[in-house]
């Protein structure tokens, strides 16, 4: 388990001085488990602690981590696979950047933003080529 919650805390940047803040839990503790050197290893509610407060600095962590945990999803074995496996990790926000970024990088120029008026030029362009370029 500390595996995992050390990749968790990896994945979604967070530094164990904010989490032990947030939570009260020590920094000394949260670093003693994450490296598996806690003989006894946490307590329900320590664990609890420390997952809403993952959650709470980085939203979608306390779900990445009991991803894992629960074996739901298969570590990455590659570029294709790590992909999805963090699209079937995201959540509605995150997936919704991740496509934004996708139509940039498909459509460079498309993606200009009209200064005046803060929308994109080519827009509807942009969506008719995605429609026709998606089987």
């Amino acid at each position: 388990m500390h595996e995992i919650f050390d990749k968790t805390l990896k994945r979604y940047g967070i530094k164990a001085k904010a989490l032990s803040d947030l939570t009260g839990v020590s920094q000394n503790h949260i670093s003693e488990f994450r490296g598996g050197k806690l003989k006894t290893g946490v307590t329900t509610d320590c664990l609890m602690r420390l997952l809403v407060g993952m959650d709470e600095l980085s939203p979608g962590a306390r779900r990445y981590f009991c991803d894992l945990l629960a074996e739901k999803k298969k570590q990455p074995q590659g570029f294709q696979s790590e992909l999805e496996f963090y699209i079937n990790a995201a959540d509605e926000v995150e997936l919704k950047e991740a496509m934004l970024q996708i139509v940039k990088k498909l459509f460079p120029k498309e993606n200009n933003e009209d200064k005046q008026t803060g929308s994109y030029i080519n827009a509807e362009d942009s969506r008719k080529r995605i429609k026709s370029s998606v089987p």
